[in-house]
């Protein structure tokens, strides 16, 4: 588990015992129609569930509209929905350079290309063609770079619970599917611009009244073009995201 998570969770134990100490209101904190808009960032990624490419920012703003299903004392439970459509996410990129050293004498250069990973690095090494007999020194340099990709995203599908709907200060989990569009190939060049994506996480969510609140949470992200492109890697990211709701 990322040591981001192991926070989270962390909090989550120490807020949570302190729930039950709280006084109980007669009328419960919550909404039957929400809207919450929303900020999440990611500053790596790393193998949680599926993806395979290390190394992804990603960064987004969205809006995200839930509809109340059953409510009771112990739980509150919401159909919820969230659109993206301002989504960046970072890729590292290699550029690759090869010399061919005396008596050849040649240099290939290779366009700058979205990779799974990328390493600052040298390699130098003698080579023998054994058609001519001749031997010569071969250099191969990689470098590493960022390229952002501007991408819209829609989960139709999701569902969010809150426990003890009667508290100001309530735990809340959620999961979403859906899918994001991106104007370039991600996360890389042999990949697809649509991407299947699905996300669950934990938080917690504190009513400033009954109708308006403040959410934290760590949400595990992972989307992927499930083989309908050339390459596959997927991404795993984990996001932090803050979101100020309301509604009635």
């Amino acid at each position: 588990m990322k040591p981001a998570a192991v926070v989270v969770f962390a909090l989550l134990l120490i807020f949570i015992p302190g729930l039950s100490a709280q006084t109980a209101d007669s009328t419960a904190f919550g909404r039957k129609n929400t809207f919450s808009p929303f900020v999440e960032y990611s500053n790596d990624s790393s193998h949680i569930v599926l993806g395979r490419s290390e190394n992804r920012k990603f960064a987004a703003l969205g809006l995200q509209y839930e509809r109340r299903l059953l409510s009771n004392h112990t739980l509150n439970l919401r159909y919820a929905a969230e659109f993206r459509p301002l989504v960046m996410e970072s890729d590292p990129v290699a550029s690759i350079t090869e010399t061919l050293g005396p008596p050849v004498g040649l240099i290939l250069t290779f366009p700058p290309q979205a990779v799974t990973e990328c390493f600052d690095e040298t390699v130098n090494r003698i080579v023998h063609d054994p058609n001519n007999g001749t031997t010569y020194n071969e250099s191969i340099q990689e470098t590493c770079s960022r390229r952002w990709t501007y991408a819209q995203g829609l989960s139709p599908l999701g569902a969010r619970m809150n426990l003890f709907p009667y508290r100001r200060l309530q735990p809340t989990g959620s999961l979403f599917a859906g899918y994001l569009l991106s104007a370039k190939k991600i996360p890389v060049d042999t990949a697809g611009s649509f991407n299947f994506t699905f996300e669950f996480g934990v938080g917690l969510e504190y009513f400033l009244s009954q109708s308006r609140s403040m959410r934290f949470e760590y949400q595990v992200q992972h989307f992927s073009n499930a083989y309908t492109a050339d390459s596959n890697p997927g991404v795993d990211s984990g996001l932090f995201k803050l979101s100020y709701t309301f509604g009635r």
